[in-house]
């Protein structure tokens, strides 16, 4: 019976050291340091030499790259380590960024979003040290498409975008200290712009609401500034002029009225002349209206632009 015991305990225990060699030896072989062209290394999990599974690769400079690879590229979760400074934790496809990821710059920016070919593409936040912040579409690594930002300034924009720039339509409200219910971070206390854009600036046709005065601008802006033969100007209210219809200039008088047009005043006058301000230079001609009809527009004008449905939206999703 004791031979017998030793015999079996023997046995079971070659089997136990057979088990472990096949569970050891494969390991092994898939573990490996590789050498690769190019000057990248590789630690981590190999398939006939080529990375397959868990690993980490790294070049000459320094640079490197640690997640699931497969058929020697790196594919899903993983992170990169620049030698510049640059970092990124997310998905990867065939050994770029894409999917969803967050990227630190070197600059000390950090973008959160997606990712398509190793550059922003789709829906995506930059935060940029410079203490503006921006969320929305992404196109080739820049802004591009519809999109919010906010500068340090304490303005605000809601909007296209075109290579970084807004550039189309859009909603931009400007923050100015001078004025005393202007309020910052409280965007409808701001001065409001809703139409074109170009460069960062009013560009095209558009409307602007002055917080300040209580005025409101229909028309032409040329960089930023009112320009336009054609333009209305809505006067705040409790003043002698009620609104303006006619020429204003960039260029001569800081896009404020400047040549021909026609004032309407609160008693019912309607002067059409030459104008440089709100003074008539040379009077054209004169007439009377009711006064009440002039002030109902002014004040339908502006109850209609500051409820309009865009600019309440630009202004919930800025806030």
């Amino acid at each position: 019976m004791k031979i017998k015991k030793i015999v079996a305990l023997l046995l079971i225990a070659a089997v136990s050291a057979a088990v472990l060699v096949s569970c050891s030896d494969p390991q092994q072989e898939k573990t490996k340091t590789l050498t690769l062209s190019g000057g990248f290394t590789y630690e981590g999990e190999v398939e006939n030499d080529v990375p397959n599974g868990q690993g980490k690769l790294t070049d000459e400079m320094g640079n490197e790259w640690k997640g699931t690879f497969k058929d020697g590229k790196l594919n899903g979760y993983g992170t990169y380590e620049g030698f510049d400074l640059v970092e990124y934790e997310g998905t990867f496809k065939d050994g770029k960024f894409d999917g969803f990821g967050k990227q630190s710059f070197a600059n000390g920016d950090v973008y959160i979003g997606q990712f398509k070919d190793g550059i922003p593409e789709g829906v995506g936040r930059m935060e940029f040290t410079t203490g503006c912040f921006y969320e929305g579409s992404w196109k080739n690594g820049d802004r591009n498409g519809l999109g919010w930002m906010t500068w340090p300034v304490g303005d605000a924009y809601f909007g296209e975008w075109e290579n970084g720039v807004p550039k189309g339509f859009g909603c931009k409200v400007f923050y100015d200290p001078s004025i005393a219910s202007c309020r910052r971070d409280i965007y409808t206390t701001y001065n409001k712009y809703v139409g074109e854009m170009a460069n960062n600036l009013p560009h095209g046709t558009g409307i602007m609401f002055f917080q300040g005065s209580g005025g409101i601008y229909y028309g032409n802006f040329e960089n930023g500034i009112r320009n336009d033969n054609n333009g209305v100007y809505y006067f705040e209210k409790g003043i002698n002029e009620v609104k303006f219809e006619g020429a204003f200039s960039a260029k001569m008088n800081s896009g404020w009225i400047w040549g021909e047009g026609t004032m309407w005043y609160s008693d019912g006058t309607v002067v059409t002349g030459t104008w440089e301000g709100t003074e008539c230079v040379e009077v054209k001609s004169t007439n009377k209206v009711d006064p009440e009809t002039v002030i109902e527009e002014s004040n339908s004008r502006l109850s209609a632009f500051l409820s309009d449905e865009y600019l309440t939206r630009a202004l919930e999703i800025m806030e």
